[in-house]
């Protein structure tokens, strides 16, 4: 039994080094000077991580793709959005601030579309 226990074990350490299924995520910190990045392009499947790394308050807001509201973002705080399958456009802004540095887009790629840019 400790043999079968240990050949599974091994198993799974060795499939583990080369699975490339968790979904892409592109971070984009909001910071006192704006988005660190306005524009990024996904792969189908991927998702986007928003990092609040400014001293005041953010939320993200999008009328184009919902998936990318964000709660109340308190400094320090992060949201993590749903996958996202392409092809899709989206725009989104912070709610909290009429600032244009605060305004961004991202596209997502069609499935089977490798890799993207800008994450």
């Amino acid at each position: 039994m400790r043999i079968a226990m240990i050949l599974v074990s091994f198993t799974f350490v060795a499939c583990g080094g080369s699975d490339n299924s968790s979904p892409t995520e592109a971070a984009i910190n909001l910071t006192s000077s704006g988005l660190s990045s306005s524009a990024v392009t996904i792969p189908s499947g991927g998702r986007l991580h928003f990092f609040n790394m400014d001293t005041v308050n953010h939320q993200i807001t999008s009328s184009t793709c919902p998936d990318l509201d964000t709660p109340l973002l308190a400094p320090g705080a992060d949201s993590l959005r749903p996958l996202m399958t392409g092809p899709l456009s989206c725009s989104f802004s912070d709610a909290l601030t009429s600032a244009p540095a605060f305004n961004g887009s991202v596209m997502v790629n069609p499935p089977g579309t490798p890799g993207g840019a800008g994450y």
